[in-house]
């Protein structure tokens, strides 16, 4: 896209506008008008958190799920928002007394808009931080966080909230709160590895070759999985199984790694529908890449 230059110093004559200025500002007036009135539009995403504990435990660990609704027909990126979109994102502000903040994130769909990949969520969104009160916390503790993301149609509009979320500190035993049940059920969308499971990369000329050993629950010979890497504006890959032994592998192409990649990052689901529950559960894969 070109911008009209600048005029430069005012010389003491006046200065006349360059020919086709006006006319190339107007495309500019008008995208300023549509985004603003596209912003006025846009539904609100509501975000809560929710505590694990309806205290916290000093020198215990503890968990905050941070619920974002996201309105039918519209979507969310992922951290890995793809060819299009806007990352989802959050940053914890920590009282004294308080580390950890590390986040699991969901596994994401993909959202195909004219061969453009995207990764992205729909429906209800939860995420999980995980924390721990150090043993001289005492009081309450209020946790902040910041959240961004672009809410996503025929056009992506940014949106920013924060939440907060106040839990008093206590020596003995704490209760679950009632609203822990329904976000811990959520939890089973969040990509793990299996204990005794492994995953070995290695960097080969045809591609990148994902192994998977030791899975009780897993991709099947024959099926196909989509691979999405952690990596920003990494391209999702869609790829068959085969058997090897002890386990399955797959076959990746070299583009879902960046240049000096020395580990690979990212999730892999089973084929399924939209909306539906994969065949299995999401695969976290974080591998160092030999050669």
């Amino acid at each position: 896209m070109r911008f009209a230059r600048s005029l430069g110093p005012h010389t003491g004559r006046q200065a006349r506008a360059a020919p086709g200025a006006v006319a190339l500002s107007l495309p500019f007036a008008l995208a300023a008008v549509l985004s603003a009135t596209a912003r006025a539009q846009a539904p609100e995403v509501e975000v809560r958190a929710v505590s694990e504990y309806a205290a916290v435990r000093t020198g215990g660990a503890f968990r905050v799920a941070v619920r974002l609704a996201v309105p039918a027909g519209w979507h969310i990126g992922w951290i890995n928002p793809g060819a299009g979109g806007l990352p989802t994102t959050i940053a914890w502000h920590l009282p004294a007394g308080v580390t950890g903040g590390t986040t699991d994130w969901p596994f994401p769909e993909t959202d195909d808009a004219g061969g453009d990949v995207s990764h992205v969520y729909r429906g209800t969104v939860t995420l999980f931080s995980t924390f721990r009160a150090d043993s001289g916390a005492s009081g309450t503790l209020r946790l902040a966080a910041d959240l961004s993301w672009g809410l996503c149609q025929a056009v992506c509009i940014p949106q920013r909230r924060s939440v907060s979320v106040a839990i008093p500190v206590t020596r003995g035993a704490t209760p679950r709160t009632p609203e822990w049940t329904e976000a811990e059920a959520a939890t089973r969308l969040l990509p793990m590895l299996e204990r005794g499971a492994a995953v070995t990369a290695t960097r080969e000329d045809q591609g990148l070759r994902l192994a998977f050993t030791g899975l009780k629950a897993g991709p099947v010979t024959g099926s196909w999985v989509t691979f999405f890497p952690a990596e920003p504006r990494r391209p999702s890959v869609v790829a068959p199984v085969r058997r090897i032994a002890n386990g399955v592998e797959i076959t990746l192409p070299l583009a879902v790694l960046g240049d000096t990649s020395v580990r690979v990052l990212g999730v892999l689901v089973g084929a399924h529908r939209p909306g539906a529950p994969p065949p299995f559960r999401a695969i976290a894969v974080d591998a160092a890449v030999a050669r």
